[in-house]
């Protein structure tokens, strides 16, 4: 922190991976808590020199160098500035909360204007797994290969728990089979509110943390995880999940409401040992109960 002439009256936040100092103005430093990020870092140091974001009207990040310093992995990135959506939610009365609920499908739906060259290869942009390109020729031919690897992961704890499993997964699998025809765009895979940087007027002004789920396909994927994902555990005990939905269905009509649970269906199966790899955690649980939703596969 010496060689960086930074303090701890630095210090803006810390998350799972990493401790975040102000450098200055423009730049942040982040010392990260485990030297092997350091693959992930430089992956995604490429990727976002590759993004063109002009069009947005908020900010996207970008790492200026990233480095080994006595044993920590430090990166230096671009400083957004605002609080994170999420830490100002329960502050908001009822009005202010939907108001921000149209903000934020506004900035998902943006960044369908981010352009990538190249695409990403492979429709995602970390294959910690290694699929082969050569059975994915689209997007929906990644997240079939994704279920047919957490199958094997997973069948054992799912078979338990969710109800008529076997015939949902090859529903699922089904579908995904017959092809991705729509359009293509950025999908950032984690867009919650945590990762939506606002500023005092309720503008919103970046996104952070682009990663695992980042790929290339159908923009409705991001919409639908961010719906669901908005009040997940029902915090706010502010109905939100319903407002959200009806704001989604308002603004891009009834005929998205199918694919909406599809992909959070696909995202609950994918995402299910994300955090626990024995399926122990309140997130494997989520997904269980949304994977045992009847409206969502009667709607399939």
């Amino acid at each position: 922190m010496d060689k960086f002439g930074i303090s701890k009256s630095n210090f803006l936040g810390s998350g799972m991976e990493s401790e975040v100092y102000a450098y200055d103005d423009n730049k942040v430093v982040k010392l990260y808590n485990d030297m092997s990020d350091s693959n992930k870092q430089r992956i995604l140091k490429g990727f976002y020199s590759k993004i063109d974001s002009s069009s947005l009207s908020y900010e996207l990040p970008f790492i200026y160098d990233t480095f080994e310093e006595n044993g920590i992995l430090v990166t230096i990135e671009k400083r957004i500035e605002g609080n994170n959506l999420q830490s100002m939610l329960s502050k908001m009365n009822y009005i202010e909360q939907n108001n921000m609920m149209e903000t934020y499908l506004n900035a998902n739906i943006e960044l369908k204007s981010v352009k990538i060259k190249p695409n990403l290869e492979g429709y995602i942009l970390f294959n910690d797994q290694q699929i082969s390109s050569l059975n994915i020729n689209s997007w929906f031919d990644l997240l079939k290969e994704e279920i047919f690897r957490k199958q094997k992961e997973l069948e054992s704890y799912l078979k338990r728990d969710v109800v008529n499993y076997s015939a949902k997964v090859k529903q699922l699998v089904g579908i995904l089979s017959l092809g991705y025809e729509g359009e293509y765009s950025l999908i950032h895979g984690d867009f919650y509110p945590g990762n939506v940087m606002i500023n005092e007027s309720g503008k919103v002004t970046g996104l952070i943390d682009f990663g695992l789920m980042t790929m290339y396909g159908d923009n409705l994927f991001d919409i639908a995880i961010g719906w669901v994902c908005f009040d997940m555990y029902n915090e706010l005990n502010a109905n939100i999940y319903e407002r959200y939905l009806n704001i989604i269905i308002s603004t891009l009509g009834e005929d998205v409401r199918k694919r909406l649970y599809f992909y959070v269906l696909i995202y609950s199966y994918i995402s299910a040992n994300l955090y626990s790899h024995n399926c122990e955690d309140g997130h494997y649980q989520w997904c269980v109960r949304n994977l045992n939703n009847k409206n969502y596969w009667e709607v399939l």
